[in-house]
């Protein structure tokens, strides 16, 4: 299963590298959902995802891919692949070079028999915030239907491990996560692998996280009777004592579902900063 999904995988890195952006399009799925950097919000759908990547045909080109600690996690029909991603050229001195530092998600699922993306979620390893940033808040003056059965189920365990988090206590998290579950966020070298690395990394923040408000724009399920692939852009803000706004800090979270013996739990986590820049080199 490993070796299949990694061959997709590289089929359609393969041509991008060449200047060749269109095979990723035909390893996805019709209900794509796709982040990057330079989005300030998801694509969604085929079409869309058409139309964002044809100004880029012939404007990629570099010498080979190098991928660190590719992992494959299966869930029923659902493929989790992660991997830290750095792209090569070759220097003056004909030695290849990385020029890029990348945390990559992408989900796949079965679908009649083939392979397909259903989600990406590529971010800078290590980056920093954009000095500033414009968002497109969705309003509506009446709410969407309320959700029900499995997916009302995870929006609880979500808000619920968030609402602990925005008070200092980060391990809400870490009890809905898997044993297995995987990691990327702005601050982390590479992958985190396991709860245990997650609690070691979320034993430094205990207490120190803080905020006020915390909104969930526009979060996106896709649902599955074994897993599920939970996307929402998030907005953490902390006020004033006057109650006007100090800070705000814009997010992109991927959060993969799987339904175990235990309920859902969180097998892979992906946090960035909408529009994040690159900080520094990373592994």
């Amino acid at each position: 299963m490993k070796d299949t999904i990694l061959k997709i995988e590289n089929s359609a890195m393969e041509e991008w590298r060449k200047g060749n952006p269109m095979r990723w399009v035909e390893i996805s799925a019709d209900d794509i959902v796709y982040i990057d950097p330079g989005l300030n919000a998801p694509i969604v759908g085929k079409d869309a995802y058409v139309k964002y990547l044809e100004p880029l045909k012939g404007q990629i080109l570099y010498d080979a891919s190098e991928y660190v600690h590719p992992r494959v996690a299966v869930y029923g029909n659902t493929a989790v692949l992660t991997y830290n991603y750095h792209s090569l050229r070759k220097g003056k001195d004909g030695r290849p070079q990385r020029t890029s530092f990348w945390n990559t998600t992408e989900v796949y699922r079965l679908i009649q028999g083939e392979w397909k993306i259903i989600h990406t979620h590529w971010s800078y390893i290590q980056h920093r915030l954009p000095a500033s940033l414009e968002v497109k808040l969705p309003i509506f003056m009446k709410g969407p239907e309320p959700l029900s059965g499995a997916a009302a189920e995870i929006m609880r365990l979500e808000t619920g491990a968030m609402e602990r988090w925005r008070k200092g206590d980060p391990y809400g998290f870490l009890e809905i996560s898997a044993p297995e579950v995987s990691y990327f966020d702005t601050g982390t070298p590479g992958r985190l692998n396991g709860r245990e690395a997650l609690k070691k990394e979320y034993d430094k923040r205990v207490g120190k996280v803080h905020y006020d408000v915390m909104d969930f724009v526009s979060p996106r399920l896709q649902l599955f009777e074994d897993s599920a692939v939970l996307f929402y852009q998030f907005l953490s803000t902390t006020l004033q004592h006057d109650g006007t706004v100090r800070s705000r800090t814009p997010w992109n979270c991927t959060e993969v579902y799987a339904k175990t013996a235990g309920g859902w739990k969180i097998v892979h986590t992906h946090w960035s900063y909408i529009n994040g820049e690159r900080e520094g080199g990373g592994i």
